[in-house]
């Protein structure tokens, strides 16, 4: 009787350790498939950052271009030819602003921080006609540095649900994304934007509280995927 039970919890534990094995190699398996999708994610994002900037003006004041992107020498009016090169952003450093601020960011998002450092501070809209969208830019010595500027610049807006990236047109006010709504594959956002004019008045308390800034809120875009592909792959 003995020897049967210690044959029946034998094989209970040889099955449970089974089942953990396959448990494991299921995790491991999406884990691997994922990081795939990831990694062409951001290959395709490198591809069409690296020619947009081909047919871009890469000229930068030359305080303002980290030697390693230098592509030349600095002019006699202090201006110098950058070069887009690989990026080392990890997951971990987008950690940081994430629970810095407690928001996820959006793959496509995501992957144009990590795809590679670029000066391409002032790009065009097609959907706009033109318009400028004044981005957060990748330098490599600080890749991270603009983006962190912007978002402490308009802090305020967090509290209201809104996550500031980058400037509309010239200066005219944050475009934000809007984390009440998200898109309709679900892991990215809105994108809108505020006139400065309207909300600055209004005073940090204000801009804190989405029922009083919300109504200032117009829309730009259904995601920020939809702002790449509008501003990158239409302009490659």
């Amino acid at each position: 009787m003995v020897c049967c039970q210690n044959r029946n919890l034998t094989s209970k534990g040889t099955s449970a350790r089974k089942r953990a094995g396959l448990v494991t190699a299921f995790l491991a398996c999406a884990l691997g498939v994922k990081h795939t999708k990831d990694r062409a994610m951001i290959e395709e994002i490198k591809k069409y950052i690296t020619e947009y900037a081909e047919n871009y003006y890469c000229m930068g004041v030359s305080e303002g271009v980290p030697e390693e992107m230098r592509d030349g020498p600095v002019d006699d009016e202090g201006w110098v030819p950058w070069k887009v090169i690989p990026s080392n952003v990890t997951d971990s450093d987008l950690a940081e602003i994430e629970e810095q601020y407690g928001f996820k960011i959006p793959p496509y998002f995501s992957g144009y921080l990590k795809a590679c450092f670029q000066l391409l501070d002032q790009i065009h809209s097609n959907k706009y006609e033109g318009n400028l969208v004044m981005m957060s830019c990748c330098p490599s010595d600080n890749p991270l540095g603009p983006l962190r500027d912007l978002m402490k610049a308009w802090s305020p807006l967090f509290n209201s649900g809104y996550v500031p990236f980058a400037e509309w047109n010239d200066g005219w006010g944050p475009m934000c994304l809007d984390l009440q709504a998200p898109s309709t594959e679900g892991d990215d956002f809105s994108v809108v934007w505020f006139d400065h004019d309207e909300i600055i008045p209004l005073g940090e308390d204000a801009c804190g509280k989405r029922d009083q800034i919300e109504k200032y809120s117009r829309p730009l875009y259904g995601s920020f995927k939809e702002l790449f592909f509008d501003v990158y792959a239409k302009n490659a």
